[in-house]
C-alpha cells in the first residue's frame, strides 16, 4: 500500500506513525519548538523525506480550527493556522511550539506499546508497523489520501457517536449510522444519497439588500470565499457590480 494512503487501523500515514512514536519515545510533555521535534523525528525514526515536510506534518497533527482535527494528538502552542486559508497561515516551525496532548496517551495506551510489531530500518529500531488506537482515529479525524493507483476519503465523525457504536457492537446490539461532524461547525450536514452529503454554511438576511455570511461550508475557507465575493464585485460600464463585501 502506498505510503499516501491512511492506514485505517490507527488512521495514520507513515510520516505520521512516525512523529507520534518518536513523541512518545521522548515522553513530550513539555512543550518543544516544532523545528526541534523535526529534527529529533527525522534522527529516531530514519525520516528521509525532508524536515520541512515534516515540520508541516507535525503543525497538521495539531491543528483544531473547524474542518482540521476533531482531536489533536499534538498541542497547538502558537500559531498553526485558522480557518482564514485552512492553516497555510500557520507561523514558521521555529516559532511556534507542541506537546503531547494529554487524552493522547488515552487514546494511544501505554501498555499497548510491547505488544505492536517495530519496524527495523537499516538496525535502527523505529515505528511500529501501526498503532491500535481505543477509537478508529481513522473516523475520530478522517483520512484522505492519493497514492498511485489508489485513493482514499474519509471525513470526520463525532467521537460521542463513536464510542456509543463501539459500546454497542460490544454488547451485540445494533450500531446506529453516523453522519459526519467536525468540531465547532455550526451549519448543516445532510445526507442526498448513498455515501454523498451536503455540507451547508449558514446566511442571514438582514434587510432586502444585506446579507450576513456566518458560516461557511467545511473547508471553504473565508479567504478563498472572499476572493470568490470580490468576483462578483468585478463589474463595468454596462455591467455594474451588484455585490460589496466586508469582511469582519
Amino acid at each position: 500500500m502506498r505510503s499516501s494512503i491512511p492506514s485505517v487501523i490507527d488512521g495514520w500515514k507513515p510520516g505520521q506513525r512516525k512523529i507520534l512514536y518518536s513523541c512518545f519515545k521522548r515522553n513530550l510533555k513539555a512543550q518543544i519548538k516544532v523545528a526541534q521535534l523535526s529534527g529529533y523525528v527525522a534522527e529516531h525514526s530514519a525520516y528521509h523525506h525532508g524536515e520541512q515536510s515534516l515540520s508541516q506534518t507535525i503543525i497538521g497533527m495539531a491543528q483544531n480550527f473547524p474542518g482540521a482535527n476533531n482531536v489533536n494528538v499534538l498541542a497547538p502552542i502558537g500559531q498553526f493556522g485558522t480557518r482564514l486559508q485552512g492553516g497555510k497561515d500557520a507561523a514558521s516551525p521555529r516559532y511556534i511550539f507542541t506537546a503531547l496532548c494529554p487524552i493522547t496517551r488515552t487514546i494511544f495506551h501505554e501498555q499497548d506499546d510491547a505488544l505492536l510489531t517495530y519496524l527495523d530500518d537499516d538496525g535502527q529500531r523505529i515505528e511500529p508497523e501501526w498503532y491500535v488506537p481505543i477509537l478508529p482515529m481513522v473516523l475520530v479525524n478522517g483520512s484522505d489520501g492519493i497514492g498511485t493507483g489508489w485513493s482514499s476519503y474519509i471525513p470526520n465523525y463525532n467521537p460521542a457517536d463513536i464510542v456509543a457504536n463501539i459500546r454497542a457492537l460490544l454488547n451485540g446490539e445494533v450500531v446506529t449510522p453516523m453522519q459526519p461532524w467536525f468540531r465547532g461547525f455550526k451549519g448543516l450536514i445532510e445526507s442526498v444519497g448513498a455515501d454523498k452529503y451536503r455540507v451547508s454554511g449558514i446566511i442571514n438576511k438582514l434587510d432586502d439588500t444585506t446579507l450576513e455570511v456566518v458560516e461557511l461550508p467545511i473547508r471553504t475557507w473565508t479567504q478563498s470565499y472572499k476572493e470568490f465575493l470580490e468576483g462578483l464585485m468585478e463589474g463595468s460600464e454596462k455591467s455594474p457590480a451588484f455585490i460589496k463585501v466586508r469582511v469582519r
